[in-house]
């Protein structure tokens, strides 16, 4: 399949792309959109009483089964530690994040907002260092932030923080992907699950639209239903 458009996902752990916004993942690349995800890190500390190595290795493998339902093109991992993102090499990180910007090319880039949703330091870590090589990358693109609302409460099970930007918003309606959405989160055995049951029984109960806000143009005005709109 020829792909004309394309979006890149830079999050911080295996999970963050099926709990908040799998549906709009699944609904794009079933439209036909190449979806690249870029992981942060392995999710090594997300497994109490297991060895940071061996919880790698499974979280790797609960993301690559998720990645396969909800349709994505590629998944790479930068090969960070978890829980330690904030303390990395902060120019290292971003010159990773321009490089891979500039030869994906995506018109679309999508990462956690300055709250991380949760406050989790490596999600409010990678939004950071997202936005600044979005800066820094030579494109023609739109800017992304996963933006706190009932879809992110019922997947996260936290209360958002209120640290937000006060930008336009883009509501994606997922009512039609939900059932995928549902069985990319399953793939995360190893995390809390919300949604244990049958996918179908689990999908009716879930929000129909996922929220992002739009940080880049930060001309733009009005909110849209497209992630393309903004182009």
């Amino acid at each position: 399949m020829t792909h004309s458009r394309s979006i890149l996902v830079v999050l911080a752990h295996p999970d963050d792309e099926s709990f908040p916004i799998g549906g709009t993942l699944a609904r794009y690349c079933v439209e036909g959109t190449r979806i690249v995800l870029v992981s942060a890190t392995r999710g090594e500390a997300g497994i109490p009483g297991l060895a940071a190595e061996r919880v790698g290795q499974i979280r790797e493998g609960e993301l690559l089964a998720a990645s396969q339902i909800l349709g994505l093109a590629e998944v790479r991992f930068l090969g960070y530690r978890d829980g330690e993102l904030a303390h990395t090499d902060r120019d290292e990180v971003i010159a990773r994040l321009v490089e891979a910007m500039n030869e994906i090319r995506p018109q679309v880039v999508i990462t956690f907002g300055p709250d991380g949703i949760s406050g989790h330091a490596d999600h409010v870590a990678i939004s950071g260092l997202a936005t600044a090589a979005f800066d820094r990358a030579n494109l023609a693109a739109a800017l992304f932030y996963v933006s706190p609302s009932n879809a992110t409460f019922q997947a996260c099970g936290v209360v958002a923080s209120q640290t937000v930007t006060d930008r336009p918003i883009a509501a994606i309606d997922v009512s039609q992907y939900l059932v995928q959405k549902v069985r990319a989160m399953q793939c995360h055995a190893s995390q809390h699950q919300p949604c244990p049951g049958m996918a179908e029984e689990e999908a009716a109960h879930l929000s129909c639209h996922e929220y992002f806000s739009i940080a880049r143009p930060e001309s733009w005005r009005g909110d849209v239903t497209d992630l393309f709109e903004v182009l």
